[in-house]
């Protein structure tokens, strides 16, 4: 029997010999040295021509970098920015760090969520070793996804804030379509003369349409005194928000007052979806929207008006500190699969020049890379799509210091803004209760998040 023994032992060892192999196959594959490409996951939100730039991107980096470093870029289409957040978080609540996307492409509302994320990696961190300069990326969007003097994630789809109008309809309503409005006070007057009725007096356009979120107030607030903020911590990239502080500061009763005035000239219309497709249609002559808007706008006009792009507004002469950086930016994980060289080689060709010049002209974002401006591409672009360059002028005129706001509970905010706003202006509520109502409510997200999360 012994024997039999004998050759049972060798049987078991010679079984094992696989298990082993595999078990060293996932060791490598752990430690990011597969014999195959290095797979990178992107989850983002782009869809429709933003979609179409983010496959153009993708396939440009696999067919060149990525084939000569042996990395492979697969996006994942995961909703709204909204959606992507969801599905983060959720993963991100979990154990299995595995399941996380080696980079997510969030708005500013998910900010709040990963700026504290132990798997979190910072541009400064990721590109310590790589030797890439970090201070080729416009000051504006660097700071504006900086956090505690820590750039926590690369400036991709970058954005101002920006008034588009109907030069047609400021021709019809005799006024110099080269001479946009330059305050709200002065859009108030424009919008009066703007607003056409047909015979039974009903409204066939309006002057301007749109109720300010929290993205606008973020401009028309942080314009005011130099620079100034909606909360505290400098909006959040000092630290948590402990309170709002425009209703110390006087900026947004300076604000509201303006706004009631555009209200009360009979031009405004208060919507709050569909606006873009309304202005395209010829039934409002004035939106303040994001630069991103432009290709899409250009499309969906098709020749039917000559469309108008300037500056944002002032809320008042003097009020000269200009817009901050919205949009999104890409954010890189430790997925524990030392992936780090791998992402950092995709960011920085997202955002070289040449690639910010494909993305700008496709999709209506400015460049991230000052280096894009020094190209001959994009200075052609720009010489005959000047409408392109109003943005950037914007840019360069504004102070980088005027940021963006992170804030818990960042869609209620935004409803708080947009439902407060439109109330005080269809009840006659006053301006000071307004306010006051705004900060109220607006202070309970901030303590209520504080108290939950001990801060």
């Amino acid at each position: 029997m012994k024997p039999i023994v004998k050759m049972h032992t060798v049987i078991c060892a010679l079984l094992l010999i696989p298990a082993f192999t595999i078990f060293a196959g996932g060791a490598k594959e752990i430690s990011g040295q597969t014999d195959g490409p290095e797979e990178i996951v992107w989850w983002h939100s782009n869809s429709g021509l933003l979609g179409q730039a983010t496959d153009k991107l993708v396939k440009e980096f696999n067919e060149t970098v990525g084939a000569e470093q042996g990395i492979t870029v697969t996006p994942v289409y995961q909703g709204k920015a909204a959606d992507v957040l969801t599905k983060l978080r959720a993963v991100m609540q979990g154990k299995d760090a595995k399941a996380l996307p080696d980079i997510a492409q969030l708005d500013a509302t998910g900010v709040i969520d990963i700026r504290d994320y132990d798997r979190l990696l910072s541009m400064d961190e990721l590109m310590a070793g790589t030797g890439y300069d970090l201070g080729q990326i416009e000051e504006g969007a660097a700071l504006s996804i900086t956090y505690k003097d820590k750039m926590i994630g690369m400036p991709f789809n970058s954005s101002t804030i920006l008034l588009y109008y109907n030069k047609d309809a400021f021709k019809e309503a005799g006024l110099d379509p080269e001479e946009p409005p330059k305050t709200i006070a002065r859009m108030a007057e424009y919008a009066q003369r703007l607003v056409a009725k047909d015979e039974n007096g009903r409204v066939e356009r309006y002057g301007f349409a749109g109720v300010p979120t929290t993205y606008e107030l973020t401009a028309w607030i942080g314009q005011q005194n130099g620079v100034s903020y909606l909360t505290d911590m400098r909006n959040g990239h000092d630290g948590n928000p402990t309170k709002v502080i425009f209703d110390e500061n006087g900026t947004m009763e300076i604000f509201l007052s303006e706004w009631e005035k555009l209200w009360q000239s009979g031009g405004l219309v208060n919507l709050t979806s569909g606006v873009s497709q309304e202005f395209a249609a010829g039934k409002v002559a004035m939106i303040a929207a994001s630069t991103s808007n432009l290709t899409t706008l250009l499309s969906a006009i098709d020749g039917k008006f000559e469309l108008g792009v300037a500056y944002l507004p002032k809320v008042v002469e003097g009020a000269d500190s200009g817009v901050n950086v919205g949009g999104g930016a890409l954010f890189a994980l430790d997925r524990g699969l030392d992936h780090q060289r791998a992402i950092a080689q995709f960011i920085e060709f997202a955002v070289s020049p040449e690639q910010q010049l494909q993305w700008h002209v496709q999709t209506g974002y400015f460049p991230v890379n000052i280096g894009t401006y020094e190209l001959e591409g994009f200075k052609e672009h720009v010489a005959k799509n000047p409408l392109f360059q109003v943005a950037i002028d914007q840019l360069h005129d504004s102070d980088p210091r005027v940021q963006g706001v992170w804030i818990p509970s960042g869609y209620q905010v935004y409803y708080a803004f947009q439902n407060g706003i439109r109330e005080m202006l269809e009840t006659g509520k006053s301006v000071q209760r307004t306010v006051q109502d705004l900060a109220a409510e607006i202070n309970k997200y901030i303590s209520d998040y504080n108290r939950m999360n001990q801060q």
